[in-house]
């Protein structure tokens, strides 16, 4: 008889919970500048892209576009972001980034690559590239899925 599955056994488990330990190291890294992380990729998504319209924007940071409302009148409310009517539709804002973001990009930079590094610290660079292609087989089996 097969013992039944427990759910710390499941890959989607082992992926949530080091998810879960890497948003925390990175509000942790984040903290010192007020910042959130999702704060922190919304700006480095408008800095990538250039300004978005909110829609945009949440489908760049894969969110509900409710959630996205929020995140934007936080940034807004701490200078860190515009928000401008689409002159090509009246019912849609464009957010850009103000040029005080676009220094606390500069500064947060170092602080972000540092935990970023420390979480991969004593993983060997072969052992490293067999995750990524895993992970990256684990997404795409789990897109086929969605799409069937």
């Amino acid at each position: 008889m097969t013992k039944p599955r427990h759910h710390d056994e499941f890959v989607g488990y082992r992926v949530y919970e080091a998810h879960r330990a890497l948003f925390q190291n990175l509000e942790r890294a984040l903290a010192p500048f007020g910042v959130t992380p999702v704060e922190w990729n919304a700006m480095n998504q408008l800095d990538h892209h250039g300004p978005l319209s909110q829609k945009r924007l949440a489908e760049a940071l894969q969110k509900e576009q409710a959630t996205i409302t929020r995140t934007v009148d936080r940034m807004q409310r701490k200078g860190l972001v515009t928000r401008t009517p689409d002159p090509k539709d009246r019912r849609a804002n464009i957010v850009s980034l103000t040029p005080a973001s676009q220094e606390l990009l500069t500064e947060i930079e170092p602080h972000a690559i540092s935990a970023a590094k420390s979480t991969i610290a004593e993983i060997d660079p072969a052992d490293l590239a067999v995750f990524f292609r895993v992970l990256n087989q684990v997404r795409d089996n789990a897109r086929k899925k969605d799409s069937e």
